[in-house]
C-alpha cells in the first residue's frame, strides 16, 4: 500500500503513467533507504519497523527495477552484500525476499560499540541515610517511582519514600516521581539516595562522594604522556562511537517530547568531560611536593599536546579547563618554574580556547582538520541550545524548516566527524589492565571550594 498510494497517475499515456509509477515508489524507496542509514541503530529492535520492512520486502521482491534501485542504494553505503543482483525477480520472490537484510552491516563503522539503548536494563545503585545500599536491575528508561516501588521490600522502613540526587557539597533534589532516566542524568560525584520525608535533613554525601585525600603521581609518574592520551581517547572513542546523532537532538528539545528514548550515551559521555577536568585540577592540587608538581603539570600539558595531534579535541578541551581553573592558575610558584618553551606552547592552547567572536579560534581549527575527529561536544550542545532557544519551532502553525536546518548542520558536524574509521593507539604500558582501570574509574574532587582549599595548602 505505501508504494502505491497515490503512484498511478489518472492522465497521460500508458508509458507515461508506468515512468510516473516507478518513479513514485523509487522515491519512497530512497527515503526508506535514507531514514534506515541515519536511524538504523535505533530502529532494529522496533517490532513495528520489522513488520513494516517485512511487508516492503515483499513488495520489492515483485518488482524487478525496485530491486535495481534498492541495490544502488545499499552500493551508495558500500552495503553491497546485503542484495545480490536479481535480474527478473519475480519467479525468484521467495529467495530474494529472505536475501533483504536492512541492518546488516548498517553500523559497521561501529560493530566494536556498546551503546545504551532504551529496552536495555542497568543497576540502580541507591544509598540510604546510613550509607548502606540497595541494588535493582531496571530499565534504563524507569520512573522514579518504578525505582521506589521495586526498592520497598528491601529497605524495612515504613512511611512514603523519596528519591533524591545528592551531590558531593550535600546540596539534595527531590525527583517527581514520573522523572525518568535518573542514573544515567547523574552528574560527577552524584548519587541517588532514597529516604523518608523526615529523613532528608539527615542525609549527608557518601564519603566515596567527596574525592580523594590524596594524590596519584606515584601512579601516574611512570606513564609516558602519549600512553595517558591513548588511554583518553581510545575509550573516549568509544563512548562517541555510541552517541547516535539524533540524542543531541533528544537533550536540547527535551526527552519528555520523545516517548521512549535515551540520551544516555551523550549524558555519559558529557559526564567524562566533566570528570577528565575536575582529574586534572584534583591530582595538581593533592600533590604538596613544588618540584613533582611542576613535572605533573608539564606532563598534563604535553597529554594536551599529543591530544590535540590525535584530533581528540574533547579530552583536549578537558585538560585544558583543568588547567585554567582558578585552583589551578594561582599557583605562581610552580608556573614560574616551567621551561619557556612549555610556556609558550600552553599560551598557545589558551588562544585555541578563547571563546571571542563565538570560539572562532577553535572554529577556524576544527575546518583545517580532517576526520577521525572527537570535537568538542559541550560547544556543540551550545550551538544547538542558541539555536532552539532563539528560534521558535512554527512559526504561523507551519514547521520552521530554517530552525531545522540549522540543527541539522550541527548534527552532520558529528557526522563528519566520523565519517573515517578511527584505529586505536597502541599501547607500551606494563600492568596494561590496572592502568586502563584507573583510567576508567578516576577519583575526583569536584567542588569549586575544596580545591581552591588544598591549592592555598599547598601555595
Amino acid at each position: 500500500q505505501f508504494l502505491t498510494y497515490h503512484a498511478e497517475p489518472t492522465e497521460g499515456t500508458e508509458l507515461e503513467k508506468a515512468t510516473y509509477s516507478i518513479n513514485k515508489r523509487q522515491k519512497i524507496l530512497r527515503l526508506v533507504c535514507q531514514w534506515l542509514a541515519l536511524y538504523g541503530r535505533l530502529l532494529q529492535d522496533e517490532q513495528t519497523v520489522s513488520n513494516f520492512l517485512e511487508k516492503l520486502s515483499d513488495a520489492i521482491s515483485k518488482d524487478a527495477r525496485l530491486c535495481s534501485t534498492l541495490k544502488e542504494q545499499l552500493q551508495d553505503r558500500k552495503r553491497t552484500r546485503i542484495l545480490e543482483p536479481c535480474g527478473n525477480c519475480t519467479p525468484q520472490s521467495k529467495q530474494v525476499r529472505n536475501s533483504f537484510n536492512w541492518f546488516n552491516n548498517l553500523e559497521e563503522d561501529f560493530v566494536n560499540t556498546q551503546p545504551i539503548k532504551p529496552q536495555d536494563t542497568v543497576v540502580y545503585k541507591i544509598f540510604k541515610p546510613d550509607h548502606s545500599y540497595v541494588s535493582a536491575l531496571l530499565s534504563i528508561n524507569a520512573s522514579v517511582k518504578e525505582v521506589i516501588s521495586s526498592l520497598v521490600d528491601k529497605l524495612h522502613s515504613s512511611g512514603e519514600h523519596i528519591l533524591l540526587k545528592v551531590n558531593s557539597a550535600g546540596k539534595k533534589t527531590e525527583l517527581k516521581p514520573e522523572a525518568t532516566a535518573v542514573s544515567s542524568s547523574l552528574a560527577v560525584n552524584e548519587r541517588l539516595f532514597l529516604c523518608t520525608a523526615h529523613q532528608i535533613n539527615t542525609l549527608t554525601p557518601h564519603p566515596e562522594q567527596l574525592g580523594p585525600a590524596t594524590g596519584t603521581m606515584e601512579t601516574l609518574q611512570p606513564i609516558s604522556s602519549k600512553d595517558i592520551a591513548n588511554q583518553l581517547t581510545d575509550p573516549d572513542w568509544d563512548l562517541f562511537n555510541c552517541i547516535h546523532e539524533v540524542e543531541l537532538v533528544y537533550y536540547i528539545l527535551g526527552r519528555h517530547v520523545f516517548g521512549n528514548i535515551t540520551t544516555a550515551n551523550l549524558e555519559r559521555f558529557v559526564c567524562r568531560f566533566n570528570e577528565i577536568q575536575f582529574w586534572v585540577v584534583t591530582e595538581i592540587v593533592l600533590c604538596s611536593d613544588l618540584n613533582k608538581r611542576v613535572t605533573l603539570l608539564k606532563k598534563f600539558i604535553k597529554v594536551a599536546t599529543i591530544l590535540k595531534e590525535q584530533k581528540n579535541l574533547n579530552s583536549f578541551f578537558a585538560i585544558m579547563f583543568g588547567l585554567s581553573n582558578s585552583a589551578v592558575s594561582r599557583l605562581s610558584k610552580t608556573w614560574e618554574r616551567l621551561p619557556n618553551k612549555t610556556r609558550k606552547l600552553y599560551s598557545g592552547f589558551e588562544r585555541l580556547m578563547d571563546p571571542s567572536k563565538n570560539h572562532r579560534a577553535y572554529r577556524l581549527a576544527i575546518t583545517k582538520l580532517s576526520p577521525p575527529i572527537i570535537p568538542f561536544i559541550p560547544l556543540l550542545l551550545k550551538d544547538m541550545t542558541f539555536v532552539h532557544d532563539g528560534n521558535k519551532t512554527y512559526l504561523e502553525n507551519l514547521v520552521n524548516f530554517e530552525k531545522m536546518r540549522m540543527i541539522a548542520t550541527t548534527v552532520r558536524i558529528i557526522q563528519h566527524c566520523r565519517s573515517q574509521p578511527y584505529s586505536e593507539q597502541s599501547q607500551s604500558i606494563k600492568n596494561l589492565v590496572s592502568i586502563q582501570a584507573y583510567f576508567q574509574q578516576l577519583k575526583v574532587i569536584d567542588q569549586q571550594k575544596t580545591l581552591t582549599q588544598h591549592s592555598r595548602e599547598i601555595e
